[in-house]
């Protein structure tokens, strides 16, 4: 998250995984306090290997951008399909990289690769994220679908299209996100002690649940 020179805050669309798993995560990531876990450097080491792998498949191929790839997709019926693509939203104010986008002429796929064999609401919620952004900057006259991949096995674990529902509870994220950048809303921490369990801040928390020992 930034504050730009207007004093308008900036989200970065992997926080949204982070703010459905735990409001007070965000609240130490803002304050600078970022702790890097082992899984989360192989995460970054895995979708670097994803990347250069891609790029050696396609290093052949034309290279085309959003606009033309959408605008060739309905007029040509080509396909066209990206990793790590960068994307903002001037009118949310977000930004952040999805793993994959495929555009064809049946709609357009916003992939995630997520370490994870279930779809959680917190990964559904960046997901939907990075389609409100997509949607927002490029306008296509195609459907969007968006789609979890299980990072490790490649198997599709979510699928769903963009529709004005997903759409209506990703702006009221949004607003809420905005809201908790900018002081005028409370953090609120998860009501689950699972999560605390496994919470790297869970030394420095004070509101982490602890799970009383059985007698």
């Amino acid at each position: 998250m930034r504050i730009d020179k207007n004093g308008e805050s900036w989200l970065s669309i992997s926080e949204f995984n982070i703010q459905s798993y735990c409001e007070v995560q965000l609240k130490f990531i803002w304050k600078g306090i970022k702790i890097k876990t082992e899984q989360m450097i192989k995460g970054s080491k895995i979708h670097n290997e994803k990347f250069q792998e891609f790029k050696e498949l396609t290093k052949d191929l034309e290279d085309v951008d959003i606009v033309n790839a959408i605008k060739r997709a309905i007029e040509k019926q080509e396909r066209f399909a990206g990793r790590e693509i960068f994307i903002v939203s001037p009118t949310f104010r977000l930004i952040g990289k999805i793993d994959v986008v495929e555009i064809g002429p049946e709609g357009i796929i916003i992939c995630d690769d997520k370490p994870v064999k279930y779809p959680y609401l917190s990964v559904k919620s960046q997901v939907a994220a990075y389609a409100t952004a997509f949607k927002d900057r490029y306008r296509p006259p195609l459907n969007i679908y968006m789609m979890i991949k299980n990072r490790d096995r490649g198997n599709i674990i979510w699928e769903d299209v963009f529709s004005q529902e997903w759409l209506d509870f990703s702006l009221e994220k949004i607003n809420r996100m905005h809201e908790l950048a900018l002081g005028k809303r409370d953090f609120e921490p998860t009501a689950n002690p699972k999560k605390c369990l496994t919470c790297s801040y869970r030394n420095i928390c004070d509101k982490k649940i602890l799970i009383p020992f059985s007698t």
